[in-house]
Parts: structure tokens; C-alpha cells; sequence
């Protein structure tokens, strides 16, 4: 039960934390989120749990969250090809899963933003997010039994190591999608109702 209420809490976080949250995150404050959520996620997943450890993943997961959406330091694809087990336009709860899925999100966000801010450059390219997310995934199947086709492919991709050569296939794959939607860098394009996907 303390995991169903983990996932639960990071997913209700996930999903509603621009609208709570004021403040804008500053460097080092996601820095240290990202620390807090990285030695509690996959610790407790499989260790077990306490109300603290929860607790400290949620608001470290709101912190990322809020920091990914709103920082020009970092740029997160959220599309289809780099979180195929979240739907974001649709929302995650029609999802079987959709608790474990929302911590998925949150470890992805996680190591996404901390590769970038070490870089110094923005770079939506999917691979060390899917490497953080993967972790908590290999976490929670070894715990619960967690399975989701969409990142059963990624795992797979990581054991044969094509993992990164298929992380810059899907970033190629969502750009191309961008430029059919919203035209290229620069040119004006009136979208109307029906050509929007």
C-alpha cells in the first residue's frame, strides 16, 4: 500500500504542480530536488517506504516539474517519442499504471534537466532522461511487478545498447513532427482548428 500512495501523491503532484506553486526554481534548488529524488525514488521502491520518503519525492518531483516547464536553462520533449508511456496531451490516469507511470515522468524530467544544467546547454535529446527513468522502472518491476509495453521496448534497447542511437532517432522523429505542425524556424504558418493534431 505505501507504494500505491508514492506513485499516487508523485502523479498528483505531476499534474497540478504549475498551478500551485508561485515561486519561480532556481538552479540550485532543482539541483538539490533532483538529489532528493534520486536517492529516494528507486531506494524506497525497493527497500520499502516511509510517509517521509514519499513525501520528500513529492515535493522533489513538483520542484523538477516546475523547473522543466518553466526554466530557459533546459528544453524537455514531451511528445510521443521521448515519453511513449505518457500520453501528456491525454492525461496519464485513462493509463493502466498511471501511478507508476507519473513517477516514470518525474525520474525521466530528473535526468533530463540534471544532464542538461551539467552541460551548460539546452539539449532535448531524450537519453539521459530515459537512463533515469529506467532505473526507477527496473526498480519498481523488481518490487511490484510493474509492467508497461512502452518502456518494456526502451529496456530492451538498453540491454542490446542501441538505447542512445534510438534516443537520437526519437529526437529526430519529434522535430520532424514539429516542423509538419508548426512550420519551420522562423516561416509564419495560421494554424486553424483543423490542422492542428
Amino acid at each position: 500500500m505505501p507504494r500505491l500512495s508514492l506513485r499516487a501523491s508523485v502523479l498528483a503532484l505531476v499534474l497540478v504542480a504549475p498551478l500551485c506553486a508561485a515561486d519561480t526554481v532556481s538552479r540550485s534548488q532543482v539541483l538539490d530536488a533532483i538529489k532528493t529524488f534520486d536517492s529516494n525514488a528507486s531506494g524506497s521502491l525497493v527497500a520499502g517506504s516511509t510517509p517521509a520518503q514519499d513525501d520528500a519525492v513529492a515535493k522533489a518531483s513538483n520542484v523538477i516539474l516546475k523547473f522543466s516547464l518553466e526554466s530557459d536553462d533546459v528544453v524537455v520533449d514531451l511528445g510521443m517519442d521521448s515519453v511513449p508511456w505518457c500520453d501528456v496531451k491525454k492525461g496519464l490516469s485513462t493509463l493502466s499504471n498511471s501511478g507508476a507511470r507519473g513517477l516514470l515522468l518525474a525520474a525521466y524530467l530528473s535526468g533530463s534537466v540534471h544532464a542538461q544544467l551539467s552541460a551548460g546547454r539546452q539539449d532535448p535529446n531524450p537519453y539521459a532522461g530515459w537512463v533515469s527513468m529506467l532505473k526507477v522502472y527496473r526498480a519498481l518491476k523488481m518490487r511490484e511487478g510493474v509492467k508497461i509495453p512502452e518502456v518494456e521496448g526502451l529496456l530492451a534497447r538498453q540491454a542490446e545498447g542501441t538505447l542512445q542511437a534510438y534516443a537520437a532517432t526519437a529526437m529526430q522523429r519529434s522535430a520532424d513532427t514539429l516542423r509538419r505542425t508548426y512550420g519551420q524556424p522562423g516561416s509564419r504558418q495560421i494554424l486553424t482548428a483543423s490542422s492542428q493534431p
